[in-house]
């Protein structure tokens, strides 16, 4: 277009540039109707009005304009000037070196020349701040400096890209631009590659990478590839483009924890140029509005704010739905996964390191979520999958039973969870992280604590409780809760019983004081902690009562534990260590945060109580001050979403029911960007309800995995989770109201385990000595810990000292710790195990011994010794034999070397030593044929 024509270059502009909604009117001009942003329709409005003026003194001065062809050739810098003629190719000079329309104003002004300064200048001013802003509307909405460079997401310029600068493609027809690929690796752009083949197909699927693999990077980078964005500067005013084009353009819901909103806010910005709101407190309306308009690309809501306005959140329709630690829904009829159901959206991505918590209706839940109507309906899923899987992990499963497990395990790795789940493991980053040892140390009770737990545990309601199914007396064959027991004769039911004394014997296991009434409580509440003390230590109950709660909560006669934590946190102070100390009570909170302040420890403290940006304050807290030794966290509020990598120890004070919850504070210190190795200690009360509650946590681990991996897990437990009549060891009340002081629940079933391995694997070996069944006793994982406990006995003194070289043993053992295990060693496949489970495979085709224990005895004659209880002599001549084979003397320390090397090894090691032994000596045992 020519300069005589009718529209101004600005008005041109105006046209060509701004992407809003238009309508053609009869002469075949373009309508503005609306544009996306209120203070940009009023900036846009004003312009066009400045651009009306400009071109009426454009004619006036008849200075030559620049074409709409001519701008489009350049980058319009963002304008600065005082006035119109800042903008580019338009500052013409005609008298003394001003501007043409200044000039013009100049004369046209009726006012003396003093007078017109002080009036034009504000003018002026107004005028080129409306100009300013215009220009930067137009550079929003310029393509005509494609081919100059722009500012790049991400961009971390002290860090080397593990990859090259390339775009990736996406099948079928996305791709993530090369600034984002450069830093993703493999198995992340797979992981991106599962979510857009999910998208492309209408379905969903659940991303269950193990904490601290970037979940949420590969997140941004599929909605990147779904967005179509380019990784630049120009992503910024994609959307606008789009839609103002009247193309379609996807939204994205986002639900997650509240502690985690944040952290997507500040990935979205780290990665690339996002227009994302927050749809939680006091703004969400606006930003649900913004969303609905097509002004944003991403809202981000926790799961309560979702559950309380899911009609109002699904009134628009969602491209894709992003629910992050999505085992939050896991539980099918709980309100917020019914509300979850409701999403309204094609594709349904769920982020979560723990798909599997507690059982495999879990699973199921989060797969009928993520693909509706997909799955066969949950009483088929618990007949052909849960059931099978769990009874074939029972230690009495028989050969069938082991058998069909192991195969139902390998198809539903293999076969049905590829196509809903993709699962990696922290292994793949293995050599990107430091060491983690996970030590569960079983601290005794102190002996006020175990008069308290075993007077709790003879009073009548427990009574009740714990033989609720026996017949009843009246000898008419019902069970005692069903006949004339159905009351205790208070009144009170056994579902009223049953919680709140789970909750006081819990109480008692962890510290003592949290049974004692505190002033700040109820009536009630203080009237029922004062008959529970009282049944606890009648004697010392009114004592305890009358103290200062400061005095109670610091006194270690209260709790063993503090025995423990108090040697353990002298010891890291001294040695520069920072911790982290995570209990489920914030009650326990409080009383650690007195035994920090006694101690003079500097800390920091996070509960559920404190704002979400005052928990981001502290965090950045303790990172940063190298001083702040201790932080004390709720493990509810502080167990996920956050990152203190500054601390190399972790203690979980108190177990959970679900192991999920306390693997994930672990992953708070053990992640990337940890300098240090990392030390985690479970501290559990020896003979309490928190052995069965980390008992529990082993089986459901272990199931677990049998459900990702398929892993042929050792089978410690006979109880049977959820079937009637099997309860075994592990599951039922009863196992949970006891206590014997004198024996640990998981020190005996670790070894009877063991025990029986070693059985099948010495009896698999067909050693043909009567040294065969001396491999394994009750008491350690093979003959080898008798032998070097007999050593042991013999000289104390001078394995103790040897023994003292690891400064936490020796504070351990000081305290009065008698077994500590590392949680690895426990969980995890076993060589001996997939053995076991391939003979089991083999004996299910036969009649005979199908219905057999998979376990099979070692065989020999009556005359040779029981498991256990090899006479001393024979077991120190097995001993000296093991030594000499070792390579280590008889003579002067050489036994005491090796009694040594046995003890420091793990059981995996002591198995591999016995098996190398017998193998030696029945190739000697041939040799000599």
């Amino acid at each position: 277009m020519d300069d005589s024509g009718e529209d101004s270059d600005l008005e041109l502009v105006t046209r060509e540039r701004v992407m809003t909604k238009t309508k053609v009117t009869e002469d075949g001009r373009e309508k503005i109707l609306w544009s996306d942003n209120e203070e940009e329709d009023d900036a846009l409005a004003k312009a066009r009005r400045e651009a009306a003026e400009a071109g009426k003194l454009k004619a006036r001065s008849r200075t030559r304009t620049v074409s709409s062809k001519a701008v489009k050739k350049e980058r319009r810098p963002v304008s600065t000037g005082e006035s119109f003629s800042s903008f580019p190719n338009r500052q013409k000079t005609a008298v003394n070196g001003k501007p043409v329309t200044e000039v013009k104003r100049e004369k046209r002004s009726d006012h003396p020349a003093g007078e017109s300064s002080s009036f034009s200048l504000p003018k002026r001013q107004k005028t080129s701040q409306r100009v300013t802003k215009f220009n930067d509307y137009l550079d929003m909405y310029s393509d005509s400096d494609l081919d100059l460079p722009y500012p790049q997401r991400p961009h971390f310029p002290n860090s080397t890209p593990p990859a090259l600068y390339a775009s990736v493609p996406l099948h079928p027809h996305g791709s993530i631009p090369a600034p984002m690929a450069q830093y993703l690796r493999d198995y992340q752009l797979d992981g991106a590659q599962f979510m857009y083949s999910k998208f492309a197909s209408h379905t969903g699927g659940i991303l269950g990478d193990d904490m601290g693999l970037g979940k949420t990077v590969q997140v941004v980078a599929f909605l990147t590839a779904v967005f179509g964005k380019k990784g630049d500067e120009r992503d910024r005013k994609l959307m606008r483009k789009m839609r103002g084009g009247g193309r379609g353009y996807p939204r994205v819901l986002i639900v997650c924890p509240g502690t985690l909103i944040s952290n997507w806010m500040r990935e979205l910005d780290t990665w690339g140029w996002w227009h994302f709101g927050k749809y939680h407190g006091d703004k969400k309306d606006a930003e649900l509005a913004a969303a609905k308009a097509g002004r944003l690309e991403v809202l981000i809501t926790t799961y309560t704010t979702y559950k309380m306005n899911e009609e109002r959140i699904n009134q628009v329709y969602w491209d894709v739905c992003i629910a992050d630690e999505c085992h939050i829904i896991k539980e099918s009829q709980s309100e917020v996964t019914k509300a979850m159901n409701m999403v309204n959206s094609h594709t349904r991505i769920g982020l979560t390191g723990t798909a599997i918590q507690n059982n495999y209706e879990e699973l199921w839940a989060l797969l009928n979520w993520a693909a509706p109507s997909t799955l066969p309906d949950i009483s088929a899923w618990k007949r052909t999958i849960s059931e099978p899987l769990k009874i074939g992990q029972s230690h009495d499963a028989t050969n069938a039973q082991l058998a069909k497990a192991r195969k139902v395990a390998w198809q539903l790795k293999t076969n049905l969870l590829p196509r809903f789940l993709i699962r990696r493991t922290k292994k793949l980053i293995a050599d990107q992280l430091p060491k983690k040892v996970d030590r569960v140390v079983f601290c005794p009770l102190t002996e006020t604590q175990k008069e308290a737990y075993q007077n709790l545990l003879d009073t009548e309601d427990v009574d009740f409780i714990i033989r609720r199914g026996d017949k009843c007396e009246c000898g008419s064959g019902m069970a005692r809760s069903q006949c004339c027991h159905r009351t205790t004769r208070a009144g009170l039911t056994l579902q009223q019983l049953i919680f709140p004394y789970m909750v006081q014997i819990q109480k008692l296991a962890n510290h003592l004081a949290l049974i004692i009434p505190r002033n700040e409580d109820t009536d009630d509440a203080r009237a029922r902690d004062a008959r529970i003390l009282e049944e606890c230590l009648p004697h010392r109950h009114k004592e305890l009562m009358r103290r200062e709660s400061i005095i109670n909560s610091a006194d270690p006669e209260l709790c063993g534990k503090w025995k423990v934590l108090e040697k353990l946190l002298a010891h890291w102070y001294a040695e520069g260590s920072k911790v982290l100390i995570f209990s489920y009570s914030t009650r326990l909170l409080g009383m650690l945060n007195d035994l920090m302040m006694r101690l003079h420890y500097t800390y920091c403290y996070l509960d559920g109580s404190m704002p979400l940006d005052a928990r981001t304050d502290v965090v950045d807290k303790f990172n940063s001050d190298p001083h702040q030794f201790a932080f004390l966290i709720s493990t509810k509020a502080g167990g996920v979403g956050l990152n203190i990598v500054s601390a190399n120890k972790v203690v979980i004070f108190d177990p959970n029911w679900n192991p999920a919850h306390d693997l994930q504070a672990q992953d708070r210190a053990f992640r990337i960007g940890q300098l240090r190795d990392v030390e985690v200690y479970r501290l559990i009360s020896a003979g309490t309800i928190e052995e069965n509650v980390y008992a529990r946590q082993i089986y459901k681990q272990q199931q677990a995995n049998i459900g990702y991996e398929a892993s042929e897990e050792r089978r410690y437990f006979k109880g049977v989770m959820g079937a009637e009549g099997r309860q075994g060891e592990l599951f039922g009340l009863g196992n949970m109201f006891t206590y014997d002081s004198g024996r640990m629940l998981l020190k005996g079933i670790v070894n009877k385990t063991n025990v029986r391995e070693q059985q099948y694997d010495i009896a698999d070996m067909n050693v043909g000595d009567a040294d065969q069944q001396e491999g394994a006793d009750e008491d350690g994982t093979s003959g080898t810990s008798q032998i070097a406990k007999l050593l042991e006995t013999g000289n104390e003194d001078a394995v103790y000292r040897k023994r003292t070289v690891d400064p936490v043993t020796a504070i351990l053992s000081e305290v009065g710790v008698e077994y500590t295990h590392n949680n690895s060693e426990i969980i995890g496949p076993s060589e001996l195990e997939a053995k076991i489970s391939k003979a089991a495979a083999t004996a299910a085709d036969n009649d005979a011994l199908a219905s057999k224990p998979a376990y099979l005895q070692a065989s020999g004659d009556q005359d040779k010794y029981q498991v256990g209880n090899v006479p001393r002599d024979v077991a120190m001549r097995q001993f000296n034999s093991m030594a000499l084979a070792e390579g280590y003397s008889l003579d002067g320390e050489g036994r005491e070397e090796f009694a040594l090397r046995v003890l420091e090894m793990t059981s995996a090691e002591r198995q591999k030593l016995l098996r190398r032994f017998y193998a030696q000596r029945r190739e000697l045992l041939d040799d000599q044929r």
